[in-house]
């Protein structure tokens, strides 16, 4: 929940921020130390509100925070790739990114551990 709401919150408010304010340039606005590009936002956005629908159940919550994961890993790489190659593409890719994309991979990683354990002492009776 605190991850969805986290990242929520932060693209809600660039994705306003930067609606309202057009002047940044294409490698996005700067924001939390991060560069913010309008699909940034959305992507962040969206990702914390379908955090917040997958807390409704230790089951959606396991496999959301298993897919998000492998998800996060994913944008990792690609953010890495791209800032290798000093092309920000859409999301105005930086390494400040790969950090943050690496940090939710991590959590969630750890997330889904925590909560397979969980599931598992409960399907067993060992709760």
């Amino acid at each position: 929940m605190v991850e969805g709401l986290a990242i929520g919150v932060l693209g809600g408010v660039a994705l306003a921020w930067s609606m309202g304010h057009t002047r940044f340039g294409a490698d996005g606005m700067p924001m939390l130390g991060l560069r913010v590009t309008p699909q940034h936002a959305g992507l962040l956005l969206v990702a914390g509100t379908l955090t917040l629908l997958a807390c409704l159940g230790r089951r959606t919550a396991l496999i959301f925070s298993t897919l998000t994961a492998i998800g996060w890993a994913g944008l990792t790489i690609v953010c890495a790739l791209n800032v290798a190659h000093h092309a920000p593409g859409m999301l105005g890719f930086d390494p400040r990114d790969s950090f943050l994309y690496g940090a939710l991979c991590a959590y969630n990683v750890t997330t889904s551990v925590l909560l397979a354990l969980a599931l598992f002492k409960s399907h067993r009776g060992l709760n």
